[in-house]
């Protein structure tokens, strides 16, 4: 089964808050060509996106086996939030 939109945007809100926190814009596309998640932080300054293969947003979904994924997004929000100055502490 494939997860739709809005499972896979809460998915995200879920693991990381910070992007609730610092305000970071997302927002999720499903790629039919690559069978592939597309994930996008920012605003209207910038953005930076991240892959999810579709097989692995399933697993990551459903078995909480998210580590690629985890180190992907940690280093996107990171280099947002450097570039863009937005996200204070």
């Amino acid at each position: 089964m494939r997860l739709n939109d809005s499972q896979i945007r809460q998915m995200v809100m879920d693991l990381y808050p910070e992007i609730e926190m610092f305000n970071i814009g997302m927002s999720t596309k499903f790629n039919e060509e690559q069978d592939t998640w597309i994930i996008t932080l920012g605003s209207d300054s910038g953005s930076l996106y991240t892959y999810m293969d579709s097989s692995y947003v399933s697993s990551c979904f459903n078995e909480h086996n998210c580590v690629y994924f985890t180190n992907q997004m940690m280093n996107v929000i990171d280099n947002y939030c450097s570039e863009s100055g937005t996200c204070s502490i």
